[in-house]
């Protein structure tokens, strides 16, 4: 039997999703968590051998979680989410997951993705699959030297930090008090994170933070 654990920040989603895959008599939930840390841990703690992940959460992206656990678990990683843009995407892919799967799909689909997942099979969802394709089409007419430059470099903790902060609507001095650091230090973690991403202010950081799961879209979809 499978054994899984879910990282999902929204509650009766959780639940839903929990109560749906315990039905499957292959797939047994060994624990759930609705933040990347304490989702972290319990993966140290109960080896599961796939981990159903949000791209969203709210102490971390779902980047950073999928990475940590390809990193130091032999765990195989499901994004579930809500995430549709081509972006969330590649970017799961390039940082190790296995399979992507929309929130909206049938148990049967999700189910298949987990054990695709588990013997070295990817599995997107299909109402992905046409959109990423259309978009790769797209990205042939391009400079190659010029693709996804933005995906290469992963931020730092800290630069991410300062990023959330800044979507609070947090000015450089007062980021400053709130990480215990000096205004100009904090400009240069802001300065290398403009640069690793090619953007050139905040807002452009921001929306560029929110569209990799970095940061909460919810916090800017309004400017």
């Amino acid at each position: 039997m499978l054994k899984i654990v879910i990282v999902e920040p929204e509650i009766f989603t959780l639940l839903g999703i929990k109560a749906a895959i315990e039905q499957s008599p292959d797939i047994e939930v060994t624990g759930d968590a609705t933040s990347g840390k304490l989702g972290f841990k319990l993966i140290e703690e109960m080896n599961p051998d796939v981990v159903l992940v949000d791209l969203l959460l709210p102490d971390m992206s779902g980047l950073e979680l999928t990475r940590s656990i390809k990193r130091k678990t032999n765990s195989k990683v499901v994004i579930f989410t809500n995430q549709t843009h081509s972006d969330f995407i590649n970017s799961a892919f390039r940082n190790g997951a296995d399979s992507y799967m929309l929130k909206s799909a049938d148990v049967e689909l999700i189910e298949l993705a987990i054990k695709r997942a588990y013997f070295d099979e990817c599995l997107l969802d299909p109402k992905l699959a046409k959109k990423l394709l259309k978009s790769l089409d797209k990205n042939r007419y391009i400079d190659p030297t010029m693709l996804d430059k933005n995906l290469l470099d992963s931020p730092t903790e800290r630069q991410i930090q300062v990023l959330r902060l800044l979507a609070q609507g947090l000015v450089f001095e007062q980021i400053a008090k709130e990480m215990f650091l000096s205004v100009s230090t904090v400009k240069r973690y802001a300065s290398d994170l403009y640069s690793k991403w090619h953007v050139k202010n905040s807002y452009e950081a921001i929306k560029r933070g929110a569209m990799l799961g970095y940061i909460d879209y919810n916090l800017i979809v309004n400017e």
